[in-house]
């Protein structure tokens, strides 16, 4: 169920907004759509290109996936505890991802569709930084089972 409305979410990206916000490595923080503002600490997420369908089957349903980054601005520079803190969110990012596939806990979909996996597809990386604000994210997938209209 969304978050926002208590029903079924319309969209993918809004099934994830609401899955990845409940995440306890966010710690809380508001995970915003498309947008990232400076002043750390900051959490969005975001679709990125990509073939959408994986495999067809008959009557016009589809294995399908979508990617999408999940990037955050943090405090940065020469302190090296800070930035191994920065990386290591990450790495434990992938994990809780892998976990939750595992444990068959994905995201509700909209009607229609049915996660299969969340995972990610590289590992998380320093993606742009200032003297003292860095840019991170993770490339991930969510892939699922869309039975078609």
């Amino acid at each position: 169920m969304s978050k926002a409305s208590g029903k079924t979410p319309g969209t993918i990206i809004e099934a994830l907004q609401a899955y990845l916000d409940a995440c306890p490595l966010l710690k809380g923080r508001r995970l915003r759509v498309d947008y990232l503002p400076s002043g750390p600490p900051e959490y969005m997420i975001s679709p990125t290109p990509g073939d959408e369908i994986l495999k067809r089957y008959c009557r016009g349903a589809a294995q399908k996936q979508y990617l999408f980054v999940l990037a955050s601005v943090h405090w940065y520079g020469e302190d090296e505890l800070t930035n191994l803190e920065n990386s290591g969110f990450y790495e434990k990012l992938a994990g809780w991802m892998r976990q939750k596939t595992r444990q068959r806990a994905l995201p509700q979909l909209p009607a229609g569709c049915t996660a299969q996996s969340l995972e990610p597809v590289s590992t998380g990386y320093l993606y742009n930084a200032t003297a003292t604000e860095a840019r991170y994210q993770i490339q991930c997938r969510l892939i699922y089972y869309d039975k078609g209209v």
